[in-house]
């Protein structure tokens, strides 16, 4: 039960009507969910509430269980009385599940977001769908056994795969990734067999979700528009506008590695069209340019082997070296047309490359912006700006799952209401 309080506001005021009792009430726990600890006033000053009705709606999440009082601050520097200091007290936890090609992540995290527990483990979808979900289930007993995690203690779950995702009924359409598994796939009544009917069941493209994590880690993505770009295994797009994720009535917004930069290429590529962008810039595509013209002796693409290093090829263009530099200009070309194409129909204010394009240094983004430079449209030159996040997918994956289940606990309209 909370410590009384003395307000000046008089303590007979007229009931708020009920929106606006719930918009007040959401407004004060907003001030909790990525974990921090306020007071009263902390919450007041932030949101112009009055104090007096703070502290009502931090009484009402109190009896709900979803606040606790830690105990009394420090008082400020004019003295007085200590301030009574409140944080978020619902101990479930999220699971992030990354259900991509060749591997999988699982990621557990508190719902305001402090790590738990992370493993990975090898995947492959070539196979049957109930294969792959009893594997995965088989993995997380074993994982939440490890961290002495009761499956009571989920929230939600979040799950993120290739392939083109309606996340607002949790099917997947279809995956170049897994063509066996056909096509509308409902994701989330396979994710509710082996978790149960948790309050969150989620599923999102893994782009999408990836994507997510530019609005927690670069502050120009959460106004305006922006286009986050995933490179690795495939290329996809996340479109923001003013925070909100783009989505379409088929889920193929942001699908720009099937955008067609080359229809005169001979490599079909698996979705059925000829010069996508995905496989223009595929690590197949690279060794396959590398082969035929192979680096000279010395080079650091000389000693690469099978396994292409995108890292390893901007470092050493930046570096000046003639064949790294000859395949980074072919990507720069390649992702010059696409962000070109996306311009004319989005017109972002900013994209953020992530993933293996988030490694590029300085020669890949002068060449980029070099091909991008004829467009007379384009201010100055200049069409939006770009940067580059080179954190490690999965990473950002796990950050942008659990983004979406914060949200999802946070927008729960039954946690504003009466019992």
């Amino acid at each position: 039960m909370a410590r009384e309080h003395n307000f000046h506001q008089d303590e007979r005021a007229p009931a708020l009507p009920v929106d606006l009792k719930h918009e007040n009430r959401k407004k004060v726990l907003t001030a909790f969910h990525r974990g921090e600890e306020c007071t009263v006033a902390d919450i007041s000053n932030q949101t112009g509430i009055s104090r007096l009705t703070v502290m009502r709606a931090i009484q009402h999440f109190i009896s709900k269980g979803v606040l606790r009082s830690v105990g009394l601050g420090e008082s400020s520097n004019m003295g007085g009385k200590k301030p009574e200091r409140f944080a978020f007290a619902d101990k479930r936890l999220t699971l992030c599940i990354a259900l991509w090609p060749r591997s999988t992540r699982l990621s557990l995290r508190t719902i305001t977001g402090m790590p738990v527990g992370e493993t990975d483990f090898p995947s492959d979808l070539h196979r049957s769908l109930d294969a792959v979900f009893d594997d995965l289930a088989v993995h997380i007993d074993a994982f939440l056994q490890e961290n002495k995690i009761s499956r009571s203690r989920l929230y939600g779950v979040m799950l993120s795969t290739a392939g083109t995702v309606d996340a607002e009924t949790g099917t997947l359409r279809y995956s170049v990734h897994s063509p066996e598994w056909g096509d509308c796939i409902p994701l989330r009544s396979y994710l509710e067999k082996i978790m149960g009917p948790l309050p969150a069941l989620l599923v999102e493209n893994a782009g999408k979700t990836a994507g997510r994590a530019a609005l927690l880690r670069q502050e120009e993505t959460q106004t305006g528009r922006a286009l986050t770009v995933f490179t690795a295994w495939g290329v996809s797009a996340c479109m923001v506008e003013d925070g909100a994720i783009l989505n379409g009535p088929l889920s193929l917004v942001g699908e720009i590695g099937h955008m067609s930069i080359d229809p005169t290429d001979p490599e079909l590529c698996p979705c059925g069209r000829h010069g996508c962008l995905e496989r223009l810039v595929s690590p197949e595509r690279l060794l396959r340019l590398l082969a035929e013209k192979p680096a000279p002796a010395g080079s650091p693409l000389a000693v690469m082997g099978n396994a292409f290093s995108y890292e390893l090829l901007f470092t050493a263009a930046q570096a000046g070296d003639a064949r790294a530099m000859e395949l980074t200009d072919h990507l720069a070309r390649c992702y010059a047309d696409a962000l070109h194409n996306v311009a004319v129909v989005y017109n972002p204010d900013h994209v953020v490359f992530q993933g293996s394009v988030g490694h590029a240094c300085g020669y890949f983004d002068a060449r980029l912006r070099e091909a991008m430079s004829g467009f007379c449209y384009y201010p100055e030159g200049r069409a939006f700006g770009i940067t580059y996040d080179p954190t490690d997918l999965l990473t950002l994956n796990a950050d942008g799952g659990w983004y979406m289940l914060n949200e999802h606990y946070f927008s729960d309209p039954r946690l504003y209401q009466e019992d």
